[in-house]
């Protein structure tokens, strides 16, 4: 009865209830770590809002790294230290694989493999054109002799018409005198011609057909593009000439640096198209450009 006379005190019980409460304040309470981190969140924001309020008022949590960075940043505005940038998903190759373009600054290899610099395009004798689906070629006396073309007319001779061109209203046979107004006078000047509309989706092309100029308007879904030339195939240096002099190959040709012709397949669509070239008469036109001697593919009756 004694005991529980003790127990039953007030005085007890306060003295229990404070120590419960005391022990709960200073030890329990910031032992939950989710609270703990809410807690240092809360006094981060704190901070940076009295910051960006005022950059010369720091809360006082805060003043101590304020100062040690300012310490930092002055030792580094006098003794800078250069770091270099790393990431991990995206490593930086070495130095040795890294070039300087002296027109657009330095070029950054990829893959390890050093990149290139710019190649300009040989000045070669033009073969051919594309665009927009056309092929082109230069305007010569003996084709446009053929053609009844008249031997005042300048510009470059459609060969082919597809896609595009084709649905322009083009013709083969057709000779494209201006691009845009741009004027036309062989496959170097049709490229000039072709890159000023390069970037649009419109373009009015003059024409000489039938002996009379007309203009043909050129609007498509997408960008035209400029005009892609082609010189005569690379040849080996040992190859025989399949035409008369025209002046040193090179002129023309790219000459391989290997044994084996790389320039060229084996066989082509006009190889498996026909598979034995068909016998013709002496004296028979031609139904394709100089491709060397007739009697090198066919039998001459």
């Amino acid at each position: 009865m004694k005991l529980l006379d003790h127990i039953a005190n007030p005085v007890f019980i306060l003295l229990i209830i404070g120590t419960f409460a005391y022990t709960y304040i200073f030890y329990f309470r910031d032992a939950d770590p989710v609270k703990k981190r809410e807690a240092e969140m809360e006094r981060e924001i704190r901070q940076r809002t009295a910051q960006a309020a005022d950059p010369n008022i720091a809360v006082a949590a805060g003043t101590a790294f304020q100062e040690t960075d300012r310490f930092i940043g002055q030792q580094n505005r006098q003794n800078p230290l250069v770091m270099p940038e790393e990431n991990p998903l995206n490593p930086q190759p070495e130095q040795g694989n890294r070039i300087d373009n002296p027109v657009n600054g330095p070029i950054q290899a990829r893959f390890g493999v050093a990149a290139q610099q710019p190649i300009a395009t040989p000045d070669k004798v033009l073969q051919e054109g594309h665009w927009i689906g056309l092929e082109v070629i230069p305007l010569t006396s003996a084709l446009a002799k053929a053609n009844s073309i008249d031997p005042e007319i300048s510009g470059v001779l459609v060969d082919e018409v597809t896609l595009l061109s084709a649905e322009a209203g083009f013709l083969a046979g057709d000779v494209i005198t201006a691009v845009n107004g741009k004027t036309v006078k062989d496959l170097k000047s049709f490229r000039h011609a072709t890159k000023q509309v390069a970037v649009s989706n419109k373009a009015v092309v003059t024409v000489h057909r039938g002996g009379k100029y007309r203009d043909i308007a050129v609007i498509s879904t997408e960008e035209l593009g400029i005009a892609q030339m082609e010189a005569a195939p690379m040849i080996l240096a040992s190859s025989r000439s399949p035409h008369g002099y025209y002046g040193p190959c090179d002129r023309c040709h790219a000459i391989s640096v290997t044994p084996v012709n790389t320039g060229q397949l084996a066989k082509d669509m006009g190889d498996s198209l026909t598979k034995v070239a068909p016998n013709i008469r002496r004296g028979t036109p031609p139904p394709h450009r100089d491709r060397g001697a007739c009697k090198t593919c066919h039998t001459v009756l």
